[in-house]
């Protein structure tokens, strides 16, 4: 699978979302419901760490970006979200996406961090903020 998701640590606290280097959009479909399960199996927060380094996007963003809004609300516990390895092209899509659904990306804000380790301080902190 080119999308791997799973628990990041044994509290089942936050949920890893590892891309491989080629990917497709019905597997992100994928990769997204099963990390749904996964936050919806628990009643505690659940971040998420989605790791983008050394990926690309496959074509026909906003489309699929559309579809996946479309999908559904954010569960009530679901946490924040933090992103691994965005280059200037990712960070520009994800702006793009911001301004083009603004209120449906409202509460699904994206956090990035520079490599793993900043990523799990990320979600640690924001952890003993809640």
């Amino acid at each position: 699978m080119a999308i791997v998701t799973r628990w990041d640590n044994k509290k089942q606290t936050v949920i890893l979302l590892e891309f491989e280097s080629e990917w497709n959009w019905e597997e992100l479909e994928g990769a997204v419901h099963k990390a749904d399960q996964l936050i919806g199996s628990v009643e505690h927060f659940v971040d998420l760490i989605i790791d983008l380094e050394g990926t690309t996007i496959p074509r026909d963003v906003l489309t699929a970006a559309k579809t996946l809004l479309a999908s559904g609300d954010a569960r009530p516990n679901e946490g924040a979200r933090v992103v691994v390895g965005a280059n200037g092209a990712i960070r520009t899509i994800y702006q793009t996406i911001q301004k083009t659904f603004n209120s449906a990306v409202e509460g699904r804000e994206v956090l990035f961090a520079p490599n793993m380790a900043d990523a799990r301080a990320i979600v640690r902190g924001l952890a003993l903020d809640r």
